[in-house]
């Protein structure tokens, strides 16, 4: 049964680009079935997608600023809730005419990047630890370019050393605070539009050989200019990343009930999406702002049939893999005990409930 509008819990909300049961929950009317309503974030708010500063705040999203924030910041602001596994095309890419074809082509090229990821790849930090969130968040994400750059030189038997990194602008890491108080909403679709066409002009331009796209937005990038991957890291175990969902530990302490109604609407929703993988696309492609045909070459062709969180073993490895790096590169300041963060009892009885619902 729908409840009024009287009868609903209000959260404060915000997603990355990443495949999520929570955005699918919310679009499809299962969370207003459950008596919540999710209000995202302005731009003018965006803050509060790294800091968490808030007492009634769900984010689903990479595992970076999380990570970041209860290994450097505000130890126990946040408790995590689930992990989404998906296969998101990534990799440095050249032009269509571009002469090198390959990882060790790179050696003795123009590799542009941000100059978080050359803050992060040349180990020059700096004020780091004094920046405000936002600005700090903003270098860690820069760990995105700078594994994909390690892996795909390691692939082709070069080092850092033979390239040359030059700074451009990255959707995803650069974003001034002007234009970020400016945006509607802190959805993709807000924050980064045309990212495709922005990086084609960057490769046109000449400037250099290469530079990093991913998910959907470098399915748009093939598509609008012919850009080449130099090699494709979605199979690439080293280079794994999640999207995690977390919420308020405030909330988890004081109103576990709401917590669990969330949890079920997203479980439901995730459940409903592996049988309805067009509507799953069409949600995900309008929240990005990018061509339904991008989701699945950008997510993994059946990431819908996986929307599910989970927090089992496999899915914590995965986030600690990303944890050692920031902490082997100085990111954060001490490992988060991923098991104690978690609160895995509102997934459970989630799961155990569409359980018994299936058998009965």
């Amino acid at each position: 049964m729908t409840t009024t509008s009287v009868d609903r819990d209000v959260l404060a909300y915000s997603n990355c680009p990443v495949p999520n049961a929570l955005l699918t929950a919310l679009e499809t009317g299962v969370l207003a079935e459950q008596g919540i309503a999710l209000e995202v974030l302005s731009g003018a708010q965006g803050a509060l997608h790294f800091t968490y500063d808030h007492p009634a705040y769900t984010r689903f999203g990479g595992e970076i600023p999380p990570l970041v924030s209860e290994g450097l910041r505000a130890p126990g602001r946040t408790r995590l809730l689930g992990v989404t596994r998906f296969a998101g095309r990534q990799g440095f890419y050249v032009r269509a005419d571009s002469p090198v074809r390959s990882p060790a082509d790179l050696a003795g090229r123009r590799v542009g990047v941000s100059a978080a990821a050359i803050r992060i790849l040349h180990r020059e930090l700096g004020d780091y630890r004094q920046l405000d969130p936002w600005p700090q968040t903003l270098i860690a994400l820069g760990t995105w370019e700078a594994r994909a750059l390690l892996s795909t030189l390691a692939r082709g038997g070069a080092r850092l050393a033979d390239v040359d990194l030059v700074v451009i602008e990255t959707p995803g890491v650069d974003l001034p605070a002007d234009r970020l108080n400016t945006a509607t909403s802190v959805k993709g679709a807000d924050l980064f539009p045309a990212v495709a066409h922005h990086q084609a002009a960057v490769l046109d331009a000449g400037g250099v050989d290469a530079l990093f796209s991913w998910l959907p937005w470098a399915a748009e990038l093939e598509d609008l200019s012919g850009a080449r991957v130099l090699a494709d890291l979605s199979d690439d175990q080293r280079n794994l990343y999640a999207s995690v969902w977390t919420v308020s530990a405030q909330l988890v302490a004081t109103r576990p009930d709401l917590v669990q109604r969330l949890v079920d609407a997203a479980v439901r929703a995730g459940q409903w999406a592996g049988h309805h993988h067009d509507e799953v696309v069409t949600i995900h492609a309008a929240n990005l702002g990018v061509a339904a045909s991008a989701i699945d070459r950008g997510f993994g062709p059946d990431f819908a049939e996986h929307l599910v969180p989970g927090l089992d073993q496999s899915e914590l490895d995965l986030l600690d893999q990303t944890q050692r790096f920031l902490l082997d590169n100085d990111l954060i300041d001490h490992r988060v005990d991923l098991e104690h963060w978690a609160a895995p009892e509102f997934l459970a009885a989630s799961l155990l409930q569409r359980s018994n619902l299936g058998n009965g």
